[in-house]
């Protein structure tokens, strides 16, 4: 049986203070040791809880919870935490109380390796992996059963890759990646030409892929190979589940894209750049250092630096708020500009009629 782990809540202030120097410990006199980490709902004595919304400020007055992670400002009648960046609080929290099982460090007998595979220090290589030939694993690296990494690929320290991934020709994977499992990196990009006997020609695609460091890529995403050239994705970006990169895309450091967004070949994204769920780009378009798009946006061209939009096409998000309220507005719109036609075709018969009479 596991030992049960417990820390004051005033030894979790002090210790999350150098991160966070407005980290606060406030309490009515109590200091509750905390035992977890549980959502409001469904929170017991002894586990700390948190809201990120203050449409749940009713739960907090009924959770058992004995402490909660807070904001600067959101008043509580518990023992709390407070600062500015709570949700990085409750992630340092949940690392505290989460420790994973160590990998088993080895390399499982059903790996398959091909010729010159370097492995670095510490290397976890699971059941059914292929590895081709001149493959290079970094120390401490983690690769998970039935992922196939083809020839030519360079994976970095720290570096994890989940289950039945598959990592194409020449791929380059930096240090401290986490690659999701189902994910394809460096599968041939989408080119074809229509051939004058009326068929797709496939483009070859001889290009390749780079992955810088810290890069976390969710399930089941595709990261394409150019026909010529780099697709790259730069340093600490964050792609969800379902994200598509075409050929030759580049998305800058610390960029965050949402679920089902797809980028298409050529596009190019500065550095923090935000994308909201299901965003579509045009191929060859431009975005902005800090540009942010809101769900569901189409998006046809180049989008300045630090600009919000949203929409399908894209217009700034004051406009697309503007755009929505009068859209909401014209079914009363219509009957009056119906009303308005029959007040013109009445009146247009009366003047119809005084014409003849004269």
């Amino acid at each position: 049986m596991s030992q049960l782990i417990s820390f004051k809540l005033s030894e979790l202030a002090a210790e999350f203070a150098a991160l966070l120097p407005d980290c606060q410990f406030e309490s009515d006199g109590t200091d509750p040791s905390i035992t977890g980490v549980a959502a409001i709902a469904s929170a017991q004595a002894g586990e700390i809880t948190f809201i990120s919304s203050a449409k749940f400020m009713p739960l907090l007055e009924d959770t058992q919870a004995s402490a909660v992670i807070l904001d600067l400002t959101t008043p509580s009648s518990l023992p709390c935490i407070r600062t500015a960046y709570p949700q990085i609080l409750l992630a340092k929290i949940l690392e505290k109380f989460n420790q994973p099982d160590a990998p088993i460090v080895g390399i499982h007998p059903t790996a398959i390796f091909g010729e010159d595979v370097q492995i670095g220090k510490n290397v976890a290589i699971a059941p059914y992996v292929v590895l081709g030939d001149r493959v290079k694993i970094g120390d401490h690296a983690i690769i998970d059963s039935r992922v196939t990494i083809y020839n030519d690929v360079e994976i970095g320290a720290n570096t994890i890759i989940h289950t039945s991934c598959v990592i194409g020709d020449h791929t380059q994977i930096g240090a401290n990646c986490i690659i999701y499992p189902n994910t394809v990196l460096g599968g041939d990009g989408f080119g074809f030409d229509l051939a004058p006997d009326g068929n797709w020609y496939k483009l070859p695609q001889i290009g390749h892929v780079i992955i810088e460091d810290n890069v976390e890529i969710g399930c089941s995403c595709g990261v394409d190979r150019a026909a010529v050239g780099v697709t790259t994705i730069h340093e600490g970006a964050k792609l969800d589940n379902l994200v598509q990169i075409g050929h030759g895309v580049e998305v800058g450091a610390h960029s965050r894209l949402g679920a089902q967004v797809g980028l298409a070949g050529g596009a190019a994204l500065g550095d923090h750049v935000v994308m909201a769920e299901q965003v579509g780009s045009a191929y060859h378009i431009y975005i902005g250092d800090g540009a942010n798009i809101g769900v569901n946006s189409g998006i046809p061209s180049n989008v300045p630096a630090g600009a919000r939009m949203v929409g399908y096409p894209v217009v700034p998000e004051e406009d697309w708020h503007r755009i929505a309220i009068a859209k909401s507005q014209l079914p009363d719109l219509l009957r009056t500009v119906r009303k308005l036609e029959q007040q013109i075709t009445e009146l247009e018969a009366k003047i119809s009629d005084r014409r003849q009479g004269a």
